[in-house]
């Protein structure tokens, strides 16, 4: 192609990109060719009628892309950047979560503990560790052992399970029925236990015998009614798993083909009494003895006064907070965002409570100097449908984050293109592999992507792409925001 194509080609690139609402900096001729492509993938059919928000910026703020940078969009997990970034500022990269057992009774010398023993959560979401990264044993085993290496052998009162760091709401505001229902929306709590979920397990047997059946994390919690059947290899799959309502009672039921297994999650309704239950079974094993039950106590139930009788008999202290840190950002864990906001509100508005961690977030932005006339903000992992941010807030954000001490461990702990977490199987070819960290986001209708990227030629550039009421498939909608980040990767 002539240079005069090039330049035409170029010219109508901007005709496009103003009638679309776009802005560029063309400083450099390659931007040209970036340009011209980017106008062509939001104009496909589809791609054109969802509402697009795009800021992209180097280092030094000068403004590459634009696209409605002021207009109102929902982020999805995309939020998740500035509740981790506000606790990473407000409570440093290094802080723990405190888990204690204390006793309102005394310590006879035969082991006899009279009185009860208190399990107090402080919102730590990581009290067992399933993969193994951060713990060697469960925080409650661990416990357990703490306490029988005191002595104690016998305990006359109750467990009592204490979640009265985190208020009683057990979601976040404008959360959906749906979202109630499903993993991703498990119940908030103080006392968290294996992401609040239970899972069931079922394996075939011989045909027309019950299934096998086993629960993770193992515990009598649940009385289990076994009524499913192995049936023939070809037979279909009808087994399920369910707790009837206002029981403990977990109910198996239907046919598991033979040769197969089934998985299933239940939403723990009650996680405090779990998790206190599981730590009671923990204290059993290690050969104590208890007398009483189980019991909780919530937000508001108890004066702090009767708090201060307690003696303190054990206490575990989780990971450096930047461990769970990048947790939530790279597997998009809405449970510890939570978490971490309410623990947010607890440590610096002695309220656990949503909207006392939203004024600390606020604080945060407002000590940054980022704009945020525009924004609203309902919870902390973005899964409200009322969150909304703008594209320059976001790239305000990250560039803000890029001048902070704990910026290169706030890196680390996003999602890298090919290579982990939630971008693992996106933007895999090279040279874009390994040049993002960024953040994913995804709702009915939205696919929004946040974060940093190393070009070829070695510059690093903030960007914000959110896509909002898409009507395209979400298949499409990501791979047109792939190819935005691919096409600075490769040629700015």
């Amino acid at each position: 192609m002539h240079y005069r194509s090039h330049k035409l080609l170029g010219i109508l690139a901007l005709v496009v990109l103003a009638i679309t609402g776009i802005s560029f900096d063309c400083r450099a001729g390659a931007l040209e060719t970036i340009q011209a492509k980017i106008a062509q993938y939001l104009r496909r059919p589809g791609i054109r009628s969802t509402d697009w928000g795009i800021e992209i910026a180097d280092a030094n703020s000068q403004i590459l892309l634009a696209v409605n940078p002021d207009k109102p969009f929902m982020p999805a997990s995309v939020l998740k950047v500035l509740t981790t970034a506000t606790a990473l500022d407000k409570l440093g990269p290094d802080f723990r979560f405190r888990t204690t057992v204390h006793t309102n009774g005394s310590l006879q010398p035969d082991g006899t503990l009279l009185g009860d023993i208190i399990l107090i959560g402080r919102g730590d979401p990581n009290l067992v560790d399933p993969s193994g990264e951060l713990l060697d044993k469960s925080a409650l085993q661990e416990l357990a052992e703490k306490v029988h290496a005191l002595g104690i052998k016998r305990i006359t009162g109750d467990v009592v399970g204490d979640d009265s760091y985190f208020d009683l709401s057990s979601h976040g505001q404008e959360w959906t029925a749906k979202d109630l229902k499903s993993i991703y929306g498990a119940p908030i709590n103080a006392l968290s236990i294996n992401n609040n979920v239970l899972w069931v397990h079922a394996s075939s047997t011989q045909a027309n015998r019950l299934v096998g059946v086993s629960v993770e994390p193992r515990t009598s919690y649940f009385r289990i009614r076994n009524l499913g059947i192995t049936g023939a290899a070809k037979a279909k799959r009808t087994i399920y798993a369910r707790v009837i309502p206002g029981t403990k009672t977990l109910v198996i039921s239907g046919i598991l083909p033979a040769g197969q297994g089934y998985s299933q999650h239940i939403i723990l309704e009650r996680p405090g009494e779990v998790t206190a239950t599981i730590f009671k079974e923990e204290l059993q094993r290690q050969g104590v003895s208890i007398g009483g039950g189980v019991q909780i106590v919530h937000y508001g139930e108890l004066p702090p006064e009767a708090r201060r009788k307690w003696n303190k008999l054990a206490e575990h202290e989780s990971p450096p907070l930047i461990r769970g840190v990048e947790i939530i950002n790279k597997r998009s864990q809405n449970l510890h965002a939570e978490m971490l906001l309410r623990t947010l509100g607890a440590e610096f508005r002695e309220a656990g409570t949503d909207e006392a961690g939203l004024e600390v977030v606020w604080d945060f932005v407002v000590s940054a100097g980022i704009d945020s006339h525009a924004i609203s903000l309902k919870d902390g992992c973005g899964l409200s449908r009322e969150n909304l941010v703008t594209p320059r807030f976001q790239t305000s954000l990250l560039l803000t984050l890029s001048n902070r001490p704990y910026f290169d461990m706030f890196l680390n702990t996003l999602a890298v293109s090919g290579t982990d977490g939630t971008l693992k199987r996106r933007l895999a070819a090279q040279p874009v592999r390994g040049s993002i960290h960024a953040k994913t986001g995804s709702l009915n209708g939205v696919s929004t992507l946040s974060g940093y990227m190393t070009t070829r030629s070695g510059r690093v550039l903030a960007f914000s792409i959110f896509a909002n009421n898409a009507a395209a498939s979400m298949s499409r909608v990501k791979k047109t925001i792939d190819e935005i980040c691919a096409l600075f990767v490769n040629f700015y």
